[in-house]
């Protein structure tokens, strides 16, 4: 990746599902030469190999919450990094299941859990970290992902994570004039109700929370499977006029605007929409100008 890109790629947007095929929460988010993985789902290392991406080279992993379509990937992607290779595992506290779970390697010489609050921020690379506390049941985090290095006279970009929450005045807070917002978006407004139960959003939510913080740009994941992804985006767009819905392996680049850009009013982000294959030549295919490529 050159020095001054700054993207998100996402292994696996699917909901809980029980195809073993469906690839759960997890993206990748790089900046210059630092890689961070938001949750680590369901075949998550199948989908690093896809993408030629070397285990090896994660700098870190942020786990959202411990349910386990977000961690069920994190063994397999641990155990096939070099046994010198330490991978520091960021997170809220584990839930008895995941201890269960991942307990060959809580305490293993590969991995360094840290457990995090709400006020939690830290450096990594490239990346500038801060946790943000959400609603969804159990202690759970979005996650705030900043280049630390921006470009003179350049706004410093950002990608805020929601994991999966009830809409939440901390989203909001966190995510205000953000150029990304990855948010949630379980279910249709007809299944309104469920969602409050489950504690998840709808897509008509995420898109009022977006336009609430003046994002550059909404990326809906975690569609329910009963749920399609161009239903979400027509729901959404009626709310918010830049949304895209990617799907695995799909990856967004995040273009650097002027520090003095006008972020008053939402939807202003550069982004681009990459779909998988990828590394191949670029063709624009969607109806959002700009916006979606499709690669050959």
């Amino acid at each position: 990746m050159k020095s001054n890109e700054f993207s998100i790629t996402f292994l696996g947007v699917s909901a809980a599902s029980i195809n073993p095929f469906s690839t759960t929460s997890t993206c990748l988010v790089e900046a210059g030469n630092t890689k961070i993985m938001v949750d680590v789902g369901i075949g998550a290392l199948r989908q690093l190999h896809k993408m030629h991406v070397n285990p090896g080279e994660i700098d870190a992993v942020l786990i959202t919450h411990w349910h386990f379509d977000h961690y069920a990937g994190l063994p397999s992607l641990l155990k096939s990094r070099k046994r010198n290779s330490l991978l520091s595992v960021y997170g809220p506290k584990l839930s008895i299941a995941a201890r269960i779970y991942l307990v060959g390697l809580l305490h293993s010489k590969h991995a360094c859990f840290e457990l995090v609050q709400g006020n939690f921020c830290k450096d990594c690379g490239d990346i500038h970290l801060e946790t943000v506390p959400t609603v969804h049941g159990i202690v759970s985090f979005g996650w705030v992902l900043a280049e630390r290095f921006p470009r003179e006279k350049q706004g410093r970009r950002r990608i805020v994570v929601s994991g999966d929450t009830r809409p939440a005045q901390t989203i909001i807070d966190a995510a205000k004039k953000a150029d990304l917002l990855v948010h949630e978006a379980t279910y249709s407004e007809k299944h309104a109700n469920e969602a409050y139960n489950h504690e998840h959003s709808t897509v008509a939510e995420a898109a009022t929370l977006a336009s609430g913080a003046c994002v550059g740009a909404l990326a809906l994941v975690h569609i329910a499977h009963q749920n399609s992804k161009l239903g979400a985006l027509k729901e959404a767009e009626k709310i918010f006029p830049q949304v895209l819905a990617p799907s695995p392996l799909d990856r967004i680049d995040i273009d650097a605007l002027p520090a003095d850009t006008n972020k008053e009013n939402g939807g202003w982000g550069q982004v681009r929409m990459v779909k998988y294959p990828i590394r191949k030549k670029c063709e624009i295919v969607n109806h959002h100008p700009g916006l979606w490529c499709h690669r050959k």
